[in-house]
C-alpha cells in the first residue's frame, strides 16, 4: 500500500526531503484514488478479491511456519518428556533400593557397633559409611525431585504448545475458507469482465488503457522517487547490462511467453517488458538493490511492485499472487519482493517484467545474464 515508513530511511536523508517525499506519495495516492473510482463495478470487485487472496496467501504461510515450528518444538518436548520418566522412574527404583538395603540393615547393627569400645577402628569405618550412605540418600531424592519438577515444567509446556497448536491450526482452516470465497468471487468477476468485452476492438482499449494507467503511475512515482537518494551499492544499475539474475528462480531456465516489443492487434499495442512463465507461489526476487516505490494494485497488472534502483532506473513485477515488501522497504539484489501469480485478471500463471530508465521501457533481456 501507499506510505512511507520513515524509519525505514537511510540516515542521510534530511527531515525535508522526506516531507517533499510524503507530498508526493500524498498526492499519488490521491491519483490512485481517482483512477479507482473509475473502474467498473466488476474491476473493482476483482481488485478488492485479488488484493484479499494476497493478504490470505501471505497470512496461512506465516500460518504454516507457525504451524511447523511449534510441531518441531512438540517433537522435542515430548521427547525431553519421554527422557525425563525414564530418569526419573530410574531414580526411583535407586532409591526403593537404597531405602530396603538401609532397613534389612537396621538399627541394631549400627547400636552394636557403636557400643563395641574394643574395635574403634571398626567404629570409624561404620560411621564413615553410614555417613556416605545418608549423604547419597539425600543426593538421589533431590535429583529424583528436580526430574519429578522439570518434567511437570515439560508437561506444562506441552499442554500450552498444543492449545497455541490448536489456535494456529483453527485459524488456518478459517482463512482457507475465506481464501475459497475470495477466489470464487474473483472467478465470478473475471466472468462478468470477459463476458463485456464484446470483441477485440474493446479489448484492445481495455489494454490501451491500462498500459496508460501504468504510464501515468510511472511518471508519478518517478517523481515521488527523486525526493530520496539511494542506498549506495557496490555495483550501480548502469554497469549491470548483461549482468543481472532473472526475477525467477532459472533452476529449470525461464521460458519467455511475451518477448519485449512483440506485436498484438496489427502493430497497434507492442510488449514494454517480458511475460515469463511461472508457478503459482514462485518466488519473485529483486534483480538489484532499490526501493519499493510501489506495491499495490493496479488494473490489467494485478499485484505489482515496483522498484527504484537510481539514477532514473526502475524495474517493475506484475501479476503477482503476494507483495512480500511494502512500499519505502530497502531491498536487496535476490531478495523475495513476491510470489508469482495471475492477478490483474489473467487466465495463467506468469511474472510480467519491465526494465525502465527515466520512464523509458527497454527490453529486459539485454541487462539480465544469458541463460
Amino acid at each position: 500500500m501507499f506510505g512511507v515508513d520513515v524509519n525505514a530511511a537511510v540516515d542521510q536523508v534530511s527531515p525535508e526531503q522526506l516531507k517533499a517525499l510524503q507530498q508526493e506519495i500524498n498526492s499519488l495516492q490521491g491519483w490512485l484514488k481517482t483512477a479507482e473510482g473509475q473502474r467498473s463495478e466488476h474491476q473493482e470487485i476483482l481488485a478488492e478479491a485479488e488484493r484479499d487472496i494476497g493478504i490470505l496467501l501471505k497470512q496461512i504461510q506465516d500460518h504454516q511456519d507457525q504451524q511447523n515450528q511449534l510441531n518441531g518444538q512438540l517433537d522435542e518436548l515430548q521427547s525431553r518428556q519421554t527422557l525425563l520418566q525414564r530418569q526419573r522412574d530410574q531414580q526411583a527404583l535407586l532409591l526403593r533400593r537404597q531405602i530396603r538395603a538401609a532397613y534389612a540393615m537396621g538399627r541394631q547393627e549400627y547400636l552394636k557397633v557403636l557400643l563395641n569400645q574394643e574395635a574403634p577402628d571398626q567404629l570409624a569405618r561404620v560411621l564413615r559409611y553410614y555417613d556416605y550412605l545418608n549423604r547419597e540418600r539425600a543426593t538421589r531424592i533431590e535429583s529424583y525431585l528436580a526430574s519429578a519438577r522439570e518434567l511437570r515444567q515439560v508437561e506444562s509446556e506441552i499442554i500450552e504448545k498444543s492449545q497455541h497448536l490448536n489456535a494456529v491450526t483453527q485459524s488456518l482452516r478459517d482463512q482457507s475458507a475465506q481464501l475459497a470465497q475470495e477466489q470464487e468471487k474473483r472467478q465470478q468477476a473475471l466472468a462478468a469482465l470477459e463476458q463485456n468485452i464484446q470483441n477485440k476492438g474493446s479489448e484492445l482499449d481495455k489494454l490501451l488503457s491500462d498500459q496508460v494507467r501504468l504510464e501515468k503511475l510511472l511518471a508519478a512515482v518517478e517523481q515521488a522517487a527523486q525526493k530520496i537518494q539511494p542506498q549506495p551499492d557496490n555495483r550501480p544499475f548502469r554497469k549491470m547490462r548483461g549482468q543481472l539474475p532473472w526475477p525467477l528462480d532459472t533452476d529449470q531456465g525461464v521460458k519467455v511467453l511475451q518477448a519485449f516489443g512483440s506485436e498484438q492487434y496489427n502493430g497497434k499495442l507492442r510488449s514494454r517488458g517480458l511475460l515469463l512463465e511461472a508457478n503459482l507461489g514462485q518466488a519473485v526476487r529483486a534483480v538489484h538493490s532499490g526501493r519499493v516505490v510501489f506495491s499495490d494494485w493496479l488494473r490489467g497488472f494485478g499485484l505489482m511492485v515496483i522498484l527504484d534502483h537510481g539514477t532514473g532506473y526502475m524495474s517493475l513485477y506484475g501479476h503477482n499472487q503476494t507483495l512480500l515488501r511494502d512500499t519505502g522497504a530497502w531491498v536487496h539484489a535476490g531478495e523475495v519482493i513476491a510470489t508469482a501469480g495471475h492477478t490483474g485478471g489473467q487466465k495463467r500463471t506468469a511474472l510480467y517484467f519491465e526494465i525502465r530508465y527515466k520512464g523509458r521501457p527497454t527490453d529486459p533481456v539485454s541487462w539480465v545474464a544469458k541463460r
